[in-house]
Parts: C-alpha cells; sequence; structure tokens
C-alpha cells in the first residue's frame, strides 16, 4: 500500500514538470523587479509632520533658489453668505501684522507674494538656499499663530476697500465678472474673489477670526519646495516652524449645485462708450478631478481651432478652467459691434455641433497635439501644486501624455453632450449692445 501511494506521488509530479523544483527556486532566488522609469518626477519626495501638514520637495541643485508654494484649501468659495471678500480679508489681516514682512525677507535675498482663487489661499516664496529657514519663519509667525488683532484687521478693512473703491474694471474683466455671475447665480463661484466696498463693510472682526480658526489649520494644506535643497533639510524647517500649526475639522466643499439652463440666454450689458464688444458664452463644465477634465481641454481647442480665423475677432479664448468644484467652460472673444453677432452664433454652433457630428480624425489629433504641448512646457512644480490643490493623482503629470492619446472621437461627443444636456450655453454681450444686436441682427443669429 505504501508503495502504491509512492508511486501515485512520483507519478504527479511527473505530470507537473519542475513544480517542485520551481517553488524551490522561487523562494531562493525571488524574481529581480523592474527598473522604475526615470522621469522628471522621480525625486518628488512626499511626506507630512504629525499635525497633517502635507510636504512634497523636489531637490534640484541646478536651481539658483528655493520656491516655496504654500496652499490652503480655503478660497473665496468659502466666503460668508452676503460676504464675498471675506476669504481675501482674513490673508490680508494676517499679513498686515508685520508690515514689514516684505523688506525682512529683501534683506535675506528673499521674495513672498499671496493671494486668493475661488478654491485656495496661496504664499509663493523664494529664497536662497541659505536664507530659506530664516525666511520661512516670517512667514510662519504671521500665519500659525493667532494673529487676527483688531488693530490688524481694522486697517486690512480700510486697505482692501480703498482698494475696491479705486477699482477701475476693465471692460474685459467686466465681462468676465457678468459671465460668472450669469451662469452661477448665487453659488459661490458667481462672486467677486476680492469683494465690493458693501460686501466688505458687513464683514466683522468675529468673522475673519472665524474663518482663520476654519480653514487655517495644518491637515488643509500643503507645501510645495523646489529647488537646491535636500528633502531633510526642508523637513527639518518645517518641523520647527510648523510642527505646532494646529490640525482640525476639514470643512467640505458642499454647495448647491447652480440652477440649470434649458436654453440658450442672453444677457446684454449696455457700455455705449466703448469701441469694441466684449463677447462670453459657454456654460458650467467639469471639475479639474473629473476623468472628463481632459477630454474639455481637448473640446477647447477644436472649438478654437474652428474660430480661429474668425474676422474681426481679437483676444480670442477658449477655456476649460480649473476648479475644486464644477468650473467654467467658455469662449471670449473681443469683436467689433457689427460683428459681433455673427461671432456670437458662429461660436455657439461650434459647440453644440460637437454633439451631433463626429470630429474629423485630423481636427481630433492637431487639438490633441497642442494639449499635449501644452502639458509638456507646464514646469514641474505648477503640476505638483496642481495635484495638492485638486487632489489629483500624484502619477498624473507622468500618465497625462497617454491618457491624452488615448482620447476617442466618441470621447469628445460623449462629453460634449454630457455638458449640454446639463445647461445650455448661457451668452453675456458687453459693449454697445443696442447697436450690435438690434431687432434685425437678433433675427439673423438667432439670439
Amino acid at each position: 500500500m505504501r508503495l502504491s501511494k509512492l508511486f501515485i506521488l512520483v507519478m504527479c509530479c511527473a505530470l507537473v514538470p519542475g513544480a517542485v523544483f520551481a517553488q524551490k527556486k522561487d523562494k531562493s532566488n525571488p524574481a529581480v523587479p523592474e527598473t522604475a522609469q526615470v522621469t522628471p518626477y522621480s525625486n518628488v519626495r512626499r511626506d507630512n509632520l504629525l499635525n497633517g501638514l502635507q510636504i512634497i520637495t523636489l531637490d534640484r541643485q541646478s536651481d539658483a533658489v528655493v520656491k516655496c508654494d504654500l496652499v490652503i484649501r480655503g478660497g473665496a468659495m468659502f466666503d460668508l453668505a452676503g460676504k464675498p471678500g471675506l476669504a481675501a480679508l482674513t490673508l490680508e489681516s494676517l499679513m498686515i501684522v508685520n508690515p514689514r514682512a516684505k523688506e525682512e525677507l529683501e534683506s535675506l535675498s528673499a521674495k513672498v507674494d499671496w493671494g486668493v482663487t475661488p478654491d485656495t489661499t496661496w504664499l509663493h516664496l523664494e529664497a536662497p538656499t541659505n536664507s530659506f529657514g530664516p525666511a520661512m519663519e516670517i512667514v510662519a509667525r504671521l500665519l500659525v499663530v493667532e494673529n487676527v488683532r483688531p488693530d490688524a484687521f481694522k486697517a486690512a478693512l480700510d486697505a482692501q476697500i480703498a482698494k475696491a473703491k479705486s477699482a477701475k474694471p476693465t471692460v474685459a474683466e467686466q465681462a468676465d465678472a457678468a459671465f460668472l455671475k450669469a451662469v452661477y447665480g448665487n453659488h459661490p463661484y458667481g462672486n467677486s474673489t476680492l469683494g465690493t466696498e458693501k460686501t466688505l463693510g458687513e464683514i466683522k472682526q468675529g468673522d475673519v477670526y472665524d474663518f482663520f480658526r476654519r480653514f487655517y489649520i495644518a491637515n488643509n494644506a500643503s507645501a510645495v519646495v523646489v529647488g537646491n535643497i535636500s528633502h531633510d533639510r526642508v523637513m527639518q524647517v518645517f518641523k520647527l516652524l510648523f510642527g505646532g500649526w494646529v490640525k482640525g475639522q476639514i470643512v467640505p466643499a458642499t454647495f448647491r449645485q447652480p440652477l440649470q439652463t434649458s436654453q440658450l440666454r442672453v444677457v446684454k450689458v449696455e457700455l455705449p462708450e466703448v469701441t469694441n464688444v466684449e463677447l462670453r458664452g459657454g456654460l458650467i463644465g467639469v471639475k479639474h478631478s473629473d476623468p472628463d477634465f481632459l477630454i474639455t481641454e481637448v473640446i477647447a481647442r477644436i472649438v478654437s481651432n474652428r474660430l480661429r480665423n474668425e474676422s474681426g475677432a481679437t483676444n480670442w479664448s477658449v477655456k476649460s478652467a480649473q476648479r475644486i468644484l464644477a468650473g467654467p467652460f467658455y469662449y471670449s472673444a473681443s469683436v467689433a459691434a457689427d460683428k459681433a453677432p455673427e461671432l456670437s452664433r458662429r461660436a455657439s454652433e461650434a459647440f453644440t455641433s460637437l454633439v451631433g457630428a463626429t470630429v474629423s480624425a485630423n481636427e481630433l489629433a492637431e487639438a490633441k497635439s497642442a494639449l499635449a504641448n501644452d502639458v509638456a512646457a507646464r514646469p514641474i512644480e505648477q503640476n505638483l501644486r496642481n495635484i495638492e490643490m485638486y487632489l489629483l493623482p500624484r502619477n498624473l503629470p507622468v500618465e497625462i501624455g497617454k491618457k491624452i492619446e488615448a482620447i476617442s472621437a466618441a470621447d469628445v461627443q460623449r462629453v460634449a453632450k454630457r455638458l449640454l444636456d446639463a445647461n445650455a450655453l448661457t451668452v453675456v454681450v458687453v459693449g454697445k449692445v443696442n447697436e450690435a444686436f438690434n431687432s434685425g441682427n437678433s433675427g439673423k443669429t438667432g439670439l
């Protein structure tokens, strides 16, 4: 009986050649992992402090200076209702505590700039390697410590109101603002980032203090440091200066969606004193982290190419704006009043025609090539910053070329339909509207 069992075992091994030996070979000689592809991002390192502050570094010895982008994911979209300008005023209230900050940084051969977008609050610092630590200390003293002081708040408020009073927006800026308000309505993306004299006057010191407490927290921020400085040195600086920055509950960007527009809408703003008419037309697109965002960028280039040689148009562009939430997707142009109706009609048709007609192979290839070139030209630090700002996949800069190449004509048609099913186009006309869009022209253009 034992001999029979042994015979069966031997036969089984014979039927599976090398099975037992292969197992032994795998254990003693494990497979050598494939060498990772070397890219401009291969030396990027990511780390975090115990308080949750994300730190991304790229040691690039060839750089003359160290660049640091500190990004807080709390921008103008979180302004209180009726108080646009709160995020900007909060940042100015902090920075004005040390009115000599820029001078102190200049003494270190360093410089700093700051600002607020709809999505984020940001600071950009540049300094020589040997001055990076002292320069960051000046910045940290303004952000990490609770510096919402009555005198600083009053000084910042007066400065922001004076800026709002003296502001003289260009016709193009007025058209941009009118378009965003028309498309987004009461949604935060429809408001002014800096606020107005009226809305700033409604803001109290307690509002600024509350904004600071809710959004200026370590685990709601990231730092991207690129230059001739080691990762370990950067970590030493941040542990010392930002290790005490408090962490807290991150406030999610949960807002009611803007109302849908079911049919073409035209908003006219009469400015009879201007020479040209400013046109804006578009709808709400997709957020930057949406898988379809790259396709909207291809669509933008297709539409732009179709209207590239439009007679009389200047400052022509088509944009799919990068936003944490669904951003605007629109065209803009400056054109003579008598050319405005026809250009508006053609631009609207360029958008809507993508739903029902297949894009040619040459047209698609040209748009994809243009996008690939634009992406390749973006600085590494900008891509690293965008990853943190919009919570994008970390391997996106390396994989984006393949993603662009994979976009098909069917993808373009699908996304165009997705956008136009969600909202019809909104067209904003600023300038000599009555002259351009009189009753005779309106009938011809469908506007």
